[in-house]
């Protein structure tokens, strides 16, 4: 069995339905269809990307950065408690009395407590419980977009280690059929000419393995510096790797159910606009509101006595409630409500359209699926006739019917075709790999999915 997620786009909600496939050998056909289980390396790499890839490293200061904005908002609602210590030195000069100087220490404790402000203060809140949740779904939504992106970037190197092996066994091709050439050459069965073109040959064969040589080498550089994972890894094609582009039959057993809703970054970034616009709707409604608070404090004060030089010190105590009320801002909250309105309908246009994009996208991939799956059949049998070709064009060649030139282009055939059948292998498990991207990128608890 195989549980298979939908996002929905309509109220965000998570499905979880349970897709059956037959049996066993079809989830075991499921789990073949992936890199990892062919190149466990990949396995290591994922596993480290969080600790180490310096893009989520910022994405994490940013989810921690939304999370303090977050208290900040929170804070508007809460208490807040002032405590206020004075230590003065009063000179006093009283009319028909001696000039006066004496010391006094002062406290006092303020209290204030929002009660109603019409919604504004949780507005903001949302608000910024909006933008941390989204900044925890934009980290989680580019962690998997950077594991497409690892597991993309090493099969290219795969296959330029791969391509660099089969230029290699070329060039001792082209060196052998120049030997082979200048033999010839001297017992007069070949010309100066037929030398100079097997070595014209072999020389562009070595700047094309050095040119190769370079594009490897720089991949391999950004490779691991995308990914922070410095340590030496395997680029080889194993066999059975090998056997599973030979003898894997795709799509056959476990074709990829149409989705008929999704979500993807820039959808869930539109939502969020549109919810913390709606927010801010509230905010601007609010503010020429009447707004209530619950106030106390505890002050001392010092007053004269009637008929007495003498002053006495006072402890207060007070506890009420307090109105303010802004009457007029120049028409601001009026244009601040406009604005929120007209954004967060550009916003919901927006998403519309990244709906529409987003359901192309993955109807594309799905056929995309299906052209790869009968090019890696046209691919094997083209591999399968390259080798009967390599195999006559050997026997041909010991027999003197053919020449060393005819033998390494059917050796060279033979090899394109084996290496043009693993690229479109690797394209296949990628773009289903992005398929399955779509369809999950809404259960942000369950990692494990996406390795």
């Amino acid at each position: 069995m195989k549980y298979f997620f939908i996002f929905c786009l309509c109220c965000s909600n998570l499905i979880c339905s349970k897709q059956i496939f037959g049996n066993d050998e079809n989830a075991s056909l499921e789990a073949k269809e992936d890199l990892v289980f062919y190149f466990p390396q990949i396995g290591k790499v994922i596993e480290s990307i969080e600790t180490r890839s310096p893009s989520l490293k910022i994405l994490k200061q940013s989810e921690n950065e939304a999370y303090a904005k977050t208290q900040i908002a929170e804070s508007l609602r809460g208490t807040k408690v002032n405590l206020s210590i004075g230590s003065h030195s009063i000179h006093e000069d009283r009319p028909g009395q001696n000039y006066q100087q004496s010391f006094r220490t002062i406290g006092s404790i303020f209290l204030k407590k929002p009660l109603y402000h019409w919604g504004g203060l949780k507005a903001k809140s949302n608000i910024a419980k909006l933008s941390e949740k989204y900044a925890k779904q934009e980290s989680a939504i580019f962690k998997h977009s950077l594991i497409s992106e690892i597991k993309s970037e090493y099969t290219d190197l795969v296959l330029l280690n791969h391509k660099l092996k089969l230029e290699k066994k070329v060039l001792n091709f082209s060196q052998e059929n120049e030997a082979e050439v200048i033999k010839k050459q001297e017992r007069g069965l070949k010309t100066k000419l037929d030398v100079n073109d097997a070595a014209i040959k072999r020389l562009n064969q070595a700047i094309t393995i050095a040119e190769t040589e370079r594009i490897f080498s720089q991949k391999k550089s950004l490779f691991q510096f995308e990914t922070g994972f410095l340590e030496d890894l395997s680029y080889d094609i194993s066999t059975p790797f090998l056997n599973f582009c030979k003898e894997h039959q795709f799509l056959e057993k476990n074709m990829p159910q149409f989705i008929a809703s999704s979500t993807s970054s820039e959808i869930e970034k539109l939502k969020t606009l549109i919810k913390s616009e709606n927010e801010n709707i509230k905010v601007a409604e609010s503010s020429l509101k009447p707004k209530l608070n619950l106030i106390g404090a505890v002050y001392q004060d010092q007053i004269d006595l009637p008929n007495n030089p003498n002053s006495v010190r006072r402890n207060n105590f007070l506890a009420g409630l307090e109105v303010t009320w802004s009457i007029w801002d120049s028409s601001l909250s009026k244009a601040e409500k406009s604005l929120a309105i007209t954004q967060k309908r550009k916003f919901e246009i927006q998403l519309e359209d990244k709906v529409r994009h987003l359901r192309v996208e993955i109807e594309n991939l799905r056929s995309e699926l299906k052209s790869l799956a009968n090019q890696i059949k046209l691919s094997r049998q083209l591999l399968k006739s390259a080798h009967e070709r390599q195999e006559i064009s050997q026997i041909n060649f010991d027999q003197n019917k053919i020449s060393a030139n005819e033998l390494l282009l059917s050796k060279i055939n033979l090899h394109k075709a084996e290496a043009s059948l693993i690229e479109i292998v690797f394209k296949y498990l990628n773009a289903k790999y992005q398929f399955q991207l779509y369809s999950l990128k809404g259960n942000f608890k369950n990692n494990e999915v996406f390795k």
